[in-house]
């Protein structure tokens, strides 16, 4: 009990004065009828105790006392509160946080607050979530400034914080998030430092997920320990966003759609990439230049002419997804083929709609990609649309690949299935063993 009325006093601080009164009211009575939680109260103090809390509404607190006494009251582990219904969902994560004697772990708290609040409002309902050992926090705040939860600096159970639409000014230099794994920054906008201010607070931080940098300022983010990155920095509307300087040397995976200069240096842990950039071409030559360590790359890009330095050597990269929106998709393949000696599945996809045609024939290469001749097994082809292009070049990887065991192929428009895929199957094949698939 003592327990229970130091937090209330020191999280609902403009009520401080009627807490002690309550606790000193509750002393004097002999010890053998002193309740020892609040469940253990009578409802019409129970009652009074809710009255002085934060988002208080008297039918719901009726409503509550009256159904946890039935015990009609189970702990929900995914608790929301919405400030703008309050309904008994919420309140009920509320009350029964402070009524339950044994409350049952929190698994995920989503905090959404349109509403101004003062700090000792937020803190209180973290607070709940931190007593609960909440393991995902998430709060958007509809374009607000927020002060960090203190709270949070002891809270040893939380692995994921998810920031969404709110403003972020300064970091206090004490301040830390000793538990968290993997932060999420949306739609978040705050001074220059306000990334790698937020990164510095994580202990074991191993993923970061940053939906558009709003700043226009450079961001940097220095994390030797992350594992785990995903950006998307597409432009939406009107709003400018900023860019990135990433240094990752122990970055295992990555996902990243960017319409502006990301810069990255070496990446030599990569396993797995997924990219969609739309980088002028400078930029997108450096960029694909730090992906030669990756086994499995999925990637958009506008690079066609010199995508990379000549010598750069994908010797790990075993799955590649190519987008064939751009007009120099042909281009980047036939370079891919040529650099990735160990590759063993190829899937092409057209992702994005694009009215974009090749900008020329693609040239055969005069020597057979190493890949083609000695390790390809799995070929896919979404979207094949059977032009002149796409013809030449399934054509030529049939002609090549020594060790094809599946070809599969699909179009979108099918009314010429038939046709096209009777084309397809009068191809030359080297493969004896290859099998075609039409889906």
């Amino acid at each position: 009990m003592r327990k229970l009325f130091f937090f209330l006093c020191t999280h609902v601080p403009k009520q401080r004065a009627k807490f002690t009164r309550i606790m000193e009211s509750c002393q004097k009575k002999q010890k053998l009828e002193t309740p020892t939680e609040l469940s253990d109260m009578p409802d019409d103090l129970i009652f009074k105790i809710f009255s002085f809390l934060p988002f208080f509404k008297e039918d719901l607190a009726t409503r509550f006392i009256s159904e946890y006494g039935k015990g009609l009251w189970n702990p929900d582990p995914n608790a929301i509160f919405d400030d703008e219904s309050l309904d008994m969902t919420c309140m009920s994560f509320v009350y029964g946080s402070l009524m339950s004697k044994d409350a049952q772990i929190l698994d995920s708290l989503h905090l959404k607050l349109r509403k101004y609040y003062i700090a000792s409002d937020i803190n209180f309902l973290v607070q709940l979530g931190v007593n609960r050992s909440m393991r995902e926090l998430r709060i958007d705040f509809f374009g607000k400034t927020l002060e960090l939860p203190c709270c949070l600096s002891t809270c040893t159970t939380l692995k994921v914080l998810v920031l969404d639409h709110l403003n972020i000014m300064s970091v206090p230099g004490w301040f830390r998030l000793p538990s968290v794994e993997t932060l999420q920054l949306s739609s978040v906008t705050g001074g220059s430092n306000y990334v790698p201010s937020l990164i510095r607070l994580c202990s074991v931080h191993e993923r970061l997920v940053v939906d558009q940098n709003r700043n226009k300022d450079l961001v940097n983010i220095n994390v030797p320990t992350l594992r785990s990155l995903s950006i998307d920095n597409k432009r939406r509307g009107h709003v400018p966003l900023g860019s990135f300087w990433i240094n990752v040397p122990s970055l295992m995976f990555l996902n990243i759609k960017d319409t502006f200069q990301t810069i990255f240096e070496s990446m030599p842990a990569m396993i797995k990439a997924n990219i969609e950039v739309a980088h002028d071409q400078s930029q997108s030559v450096k960029f694909i230049e730090s992906l030669t360590s990756t086994r499995h790359l999925c990637l958009c890009s506008p690079t066609s002419e010199n995508p990379y330095p000549n010598g750069t050597k994908f010797s790990n990269l075993v799955h590649l997804k190519l987008c064939t929106c751009s007009a120099g998709w042909q281009n980047l393949l036939a370079c891919m083929l040529n650099d990735a000696p160990n590759l063993r599945s190829l899937t092409l996809k057209l992702r994005h709609k694009s009215d974009v045609n090749p900008k020329k024939v693609w040239e055969k290469p005069t020597v057979v990609p190493e890949c083609l001749s000695t390790r390809l097994e799995i070929l896919k082809w979404r979207d094949y649309e059977g032009t002149e292009h796409e013809k030449d070049m399934v054509g030529y990887i049939l002609a090549n690949a020594t060790f094809l065991q599946r070809a599969t192929f699909s179009t979108k428009d099918r009314n010429q299935c038939d046709s096209r895929f009777s084309e397809l199957q009068s191809l030359e094949r080297v493969s004896e063993i290859c099998e075609f698939v039409f889906d």
